[in-house]
């Protein structure tokens, strides 16, 4: 069984949570803080990439929401100045088929580029690009700590590393190995991470806010400098955001994860029709039922008969 965490009041919040989809959109989406978002890339990405203008911005659909899907709209994609496609997301919470999922937006990405009639060197390379409250298991865990938290991946031949082109790449940050305190944050990297784990806890903000290279990431995430209406926006969209979390969070506690152990080899879709019948004898509601399972409405109130 799942231990579940309750969560602050968003009205007490005084800084965006950067690890939710709503804080991170309305944070790094947004065209007024470009320069934010060009420096968080340029943080993250490999050296011999460097951002110098986005000139895109675009949300990328997945598929429904649901135990078998985890997302339904990943936070941000855009475009630089070279060409090159930058898919960002954050997540609290990761299993072990992260990676491939990974590897499977990025190849997506990277072969919606051509049209047809397009040349191959029309491809522009793809980066996909995690921040992770979790931590990702390596094989070397003696090399990853605090002060290495950004892992890269591409496409390279085993013996020697040689990169077969610039394709696509997987960068993961893993916030869950960043345990610096405030006053040990003395690089902007080391702050902006520091910044990115602990804004949504913190009352004030750190001594260092007030730094040319952070003073306008902290005007940008303090709620109480927004209008109104981005400040109703935000509260609903965290709200909704832990409306999702919390109708799976029932599925777990009447028992899914059994469940979907127990079918594990019957079928994504035989698991769901079989969860599906134990939580409507639970008394679950045949939306959440829905909504958990990935079945269409249709399907779940066809079961409740």
């Amino acid at each position: 069984m799942k231990n579940f965490q309750p969560l602050p009041n968003p009205e007490d919040l005084v800084f965006v949570d950067l690890l939710s989809d709503a804080g991170f959109k309305l944070v790094y989406a947004n065209p007024e803080n470009k320069s934010l978002l060009i420096n968080l890339l340029n943080i993250v990405l490999p050296e011999f990439v460097r951002v110098s203008d986005i000139v895109e911005y675009r949300d990328r659909e997945q598929t429904p929401e649901s135990i078998f899907s985890k997302k339904t709209i990943l936070d941000l994609v855009c475009k630089d100045n070279e060409g090159n496609i930058f898919s960002i997301e954050v997540q609290r919470k990761i299993d072990g088929e992260f990676g491939k999922r990974c590897v499977y937006y990025a190849a997506g990405q990277y072969h919606s580029q051509l049209q047809r009639g397009q040349g191959y060197e029309e491809l522009h390379p793809v980066f996909e690009i995690a921040f992770l409250e979790e931590q990702v298991p390596h094989e070397d865990e003696e090399y990853w700590d605090t002060d290495n938290i950004i892992s890269r991946y591409h496409i390279a031949e085993m013996s020697t590393g040689e990169r077969l082109g610039s394709t696509f790449f997987i960068i993961f940050a893993e916030l869950g190995r960043f345990t610096k305190r405030a006053e040990e944050c003395v690089t902007v990297k080391d702050r902006l991470f520091y910044w990115f784990k602990h804004a949504s806890e913190l009352k004030d903000a750190p001594k260092w806010s007030e730094e040319p290279d952070l003073s306008a990431l902290m005007t940008a995430t303090q709620i109480a400098a927004f209008p109104p209406e981005k400040k109703e926006t935000y509260i609903k969209d965290i709200m909704n955001e832990r409306d999702i979390k919390y109708q799976q969070n029932i599925c777990y506690k009447r028992g899914l994860e059994q469940g979907l152990e127990q079918g594990r080899e019957e079928g994504a879709r035989e698991t769901a029709i079989k969860t599906a019948k134990s939580l409507l004898q639970n008394g679950i509601s045949v939306d959440i039922v829905a909504r958990c399972t990935g079945l269409s409405l249709e399907e779940v109130k066809s079961l409740a008969v």
